[in-house]
C-alpha cells in the first residue's frame, strides 16, 4: 500500500522529496558533465558514448516520470552545452530524446513490478532477442567482433531470464526499466540525427547504436541494480525484494 501511496504521489507532482531528488541526481549529472567522467570517448561518428543518462533513468524509477524527465533535461542541456560536434549542437538531438530516458524507465519499471512471471519472461526474451540482434549486424561484417559482443551481452539478459525463473520482480523490473531507458536515449539520439542529416542513414545509425548501446545498457543495469537495491532495502526495514508472484 505505501509503494502505491508513493507511486501516485510522485505520478500527480514533485513534492518535497522529489524535488529533493531531482536536486541531488541533477547535481551528479551536472559533476558528471562538467568533468567529462559522464562521456566515454569512442571512435565512431558520435564521437563519445555516455553514461550521463543513469541518473535520469534513477530518477525516474525512484521519482517518478516528472522528476525522470527534469533529470533528463539536464542530461540533455549538459549535452548541448558541452557539445564538441555538429551532431549534439542541435537541441533537437541534445535535448529532446533526453526527455524521455525517465519516463520510459519508470513506466516500464511500475509495470514490470507489478506484473506476472509470464510478463517478466516475456520482457527477459526481449532482451535477449534484441542482443542477438545486435550481435549478428556485427557479425555480418566482423565475425569475430559480432561473436564477442554476442557472447557478453547474452550474459544480462542470462541473468535476467534467471531472475525472472526464480520470481525475482524486482530485480527484473529494475533491470528492464534500466535497458530501456538506456535504449530509449541511442535510439530516440540517432533517429533523430539520421532524420536531421547528421548520419546519412539508418544503417550507420544502428552501427553506432550496437557500438554504443551494448556497454551502455550492461553498465546501466549494474549501476541501477547497486544502486536501487538497497535503497529500497532500506526503506523496508532490511527487508529482501524478492516478490512472489
Amino acid at each position: 500500500m505505501k509503494e502505491r501511496n508513493d507511486g501516485e504521489r510522485a505520478t500527480r507532482g514533485l513534492g518535497a522529496r522529489g524535488i529533493a531528488l531531482a536536486g541531488v541526481l541533477s547535481a551528479v549529472t551536472m559533476l558528471l558533465g562538467w568533468t567529462q567522467i559522464g562521456f566515454i570517448p569512442v571512435p565512431t561518428p558520435a564521437a563519445r558514448a555516455t553514461i550521463l543518462h543513469i541518473p535520469a533513468i534513477l530518477a525516474g524509477i525512484l521519482g517518478g516520470p516528472v522528476v525522470g524527465l527534469l533529470v533528463g533535461a539536464i542530461f540533455g542541456i549538459f549535452s548541448f552545452i558541452l557539445a564538441s560536434i555538429p551532431l549534439f549542437k542541435d537541441p533537437l538531438v541534445a535535448i529532446i530524446p533526453r526527455l524521455f530516458i525517465g519516463v520510459v524507465a519508470c513506466y516500464i519499471y511500475r509495470f514490470l513490478s507489478k506484473s506476472s512471471r509470464g510478463w517478466l519472461l516475456g520482457s527477459s526474451l526481449a532482451v535477449a532477442a534484441l542482443a542477438g540482434v545486435f550481435a549478428y549486424q556485427v557479425g555480418r561484417s566482423t565475425l569475430w567482433l559480432g561473436i564477442v559482443i554476442g557472447a557478453v551481452a547474452l550474459v544480462l539478459p542470462a541473468s535476467v531470464i534467471w531472475m525472472a525463473l526464480r520470481q525475482q520482480r524486482e530485480n527484473v523490473a529494475l533491470a528492464v526499466a534500466a535497458a530501456a531507458g538506456t535504449l530509449t536515449n541511442t535510439c530516440l539520439v540517432l533517429g533523430m540525427g539520421v532524420l536531421r542529416g547528421y548520419l546519412p542513414n539508418l544503417e550507420t545509425a544502428a552501427a553506432i547504436g550496437v557500438t554504443h548501446g551494448i556497454p551502455e545498457v550492461v553498465v546501466a543495469v549494474i549501476v541501477v541494480l547497486a544502486i536501487v537495491l538497497p535503497w529500497k532495502r532500506a526503506q523496508h526495514g532490511g527487508e529482501g525484494t524478492r516478490l512472489e508472484s
